[in-house]
């Protein structure tokens, strides 16, 4: 009786386990949800496997239902689309690592935003893949090797020939111009403080009386000149006024200037006298 009962522990232990495997697996691939069909043919898939997920812009939408390997060397795989999720008509299909593991998903990448969508049980374009570890480790590889070839260069041109000792001539000469350019600076200091102190000693010997006179003096020469100005300007307008009155005719010197019997009888009056002193002499 114990080892019947023992013998039934056991089995239901591993039907519980198995339920467990499958059951999991089963909601892996959408529980009662089977989805419709989208295919993709990748020319690369390791790792890619039944019920790994796949998504859509970061959300999983599905899962992969069957991945086989076709005569011409591609993958070929099936996808389980939920019945909720459309698929966009410019949407591709690319294998992408999940986790540090090797797991792979299928990740659905729209170009753009569309309200049109792939008929299901049609194929996807596949997309550029993201690079895997070999892929990486050759990069790896090409980084290292330029480094070292320029950690070669650096040797031959700073060690091999003399560049370092080249380094250091320049460091000292260098050092050396910065304290000649010191002792410059500190030179013209002491130059520039005794002007200043002579400056300061050429002012405080100036008399302030005689300062104060000789502004009175410019003070007085400036009063003086703006007087001889007005009355040079009101000469000028005086000047300005008999001319005007000579050039329309107006005033003595304008009937003298404009009468031409005036002018006759003036030269009349002239030859009389002339005569008139003859005669006398």
């Amino acid at each position: 009786m114990k080892r019947r009962d023992e013998v039934l522990v056991g089995l239901l232990l591993l039907v519980s386990i198995l339920v467990g495997i499958f059951g999991t697996i089963w909601l892996v691939r959408g529980g009662l949800e089977s989805g419709y069909p989208l295919y993709a043919r990748f020319p690369w898939g390791a790792g890619l496997g039944t019920g790994q997920p796949v998504l859509l812009a970061g959300v999983t939408v599905g899962y992969v239902a069957e991945a086989q390997l076709d005569p011409n060397g591609t993958i070929v795989v099936e996808m389980r689309i939920s019945e909720d999720y459309n698929i966009p008509v410019n949407t591709t299909a690319t294998v992408v690592p999940v986790g540090i593991f090797g797991d792979q998903a299928i990740a659905l990448t729209p170009l753009r935003a569309s309200t049109q969508y792939i008929a299901r049980g049609d194929t996807l374009p596949v997309g550029a893949g993201a690079p895997g570890t070999a892929e990486l480790l050759a990069r790896v590889d090409t980084i290292g090797r330029s480094v070292a070839d320029v950690a070669a260069k650096f040797q031959v041109e700073l060690v091999e020939n003399g560049g370092i000792e080249d380094l250091r001539s320049t460091l000292a000469a260098t050092n050396q111009l910065v304290m000649q350019l010191s002792g410059i600076a500190a030179q013209q200091s002491r130059e520039l403080s005794l002007t200043m102190a002579s400056l300061r000693r050429s002012v405080s010997a100036i008399d302030s009386t005689e300062l104060d006179s000789i502004v009175g003096n410019l003070k007085r020469t400036t009063a003086n000149s703006e007087q001889l100005t007005a009355e040079l300007t009101a000469t000028s307008q005086r000047l300005n006024s008999l001319l005007a009155a000579a050039d329309t005719g107006t005033g003595t010197v304008g009937l003298l200037l404009r009468d031409p019997a005036l002018y006759q009888d003036m030269r009349g009056l002239i030859a009389r006298l002339d005569s008139l002193t003859a005669d006398v002499q």
